[in-house]
């Protein structure tokens, strides 16, 4: 169990930072040439879309295949429960990983289900309007938060496993 566990949960984590590493590094350039003048916003709310989608499911999966990695390791659900448990070392740099995650969660239902289709469609039907500015920019900076935030639970994955 702790392999399969382990591996579907990295896998996970691959696939979402990965995705965030994509849209930043090909999907964003690839929205400024001129084939897509007039609809950036189409094509940012098409990939959005179909993203956000598989993150929510992956951000189940992740919370799902983390608890059956613990008890692969020999935690009980007891333990998980336990005081003792999440003041130890391991506990307490497991539960900043948490608590990152929470604010990703957060963060992503934010981005996803308002301010990116809102600044999708602005995009689309005003691109010079500063209102419109003003969503896309806000966006554009809660998809960076993510990707550092995302990175920094990539970090203290590093830390439960290696540390």
């Amino acid at each position: 169990m702790y392999f399969w566990s382990a591996y579907l949960h990295i896998l996970m984590a691959i696939f979402w930072i990965g995705g965030m590493l994509f849209t930043a590094a090909v999907l964003v350039p690839l929205s400024r040439d001129k084939m897509f003048e007039n609809r950036r916003g189409y094509l940012f709310k098409k990939a959005g879309t179909i993203f956000s989608r598989i993150s929510w499911v992956i951000f189940l999966l992740m919370i799902v295949t983390g608890v059956t990695t613990l008890l692969g390791m020999g935690y009980s659900f007891e333990d998980l429960v336990s005081s003792w448990f999440w003041q130890s070392e391991y506990g307490s740099t497991l539960l900043g990983k948490l608590h990152i995650f929470g604010l990703v969660l957060v963060l992503s239902g934010l981005h996803d289900f308002w301010l990116g289709p809102k600044a999708a469609r602005l995009m689309d039907e005003d691109p010079e309007n500063p209102i419109t500015q003003r969503f896309r920019k806000a966006s554009s900076w809660i998809g960076r938060i993510n990707l550092l935030l995302g990175l920094l639970i990539l970090y203290y994955a590093v830390i439960l496993v290696r540390g």
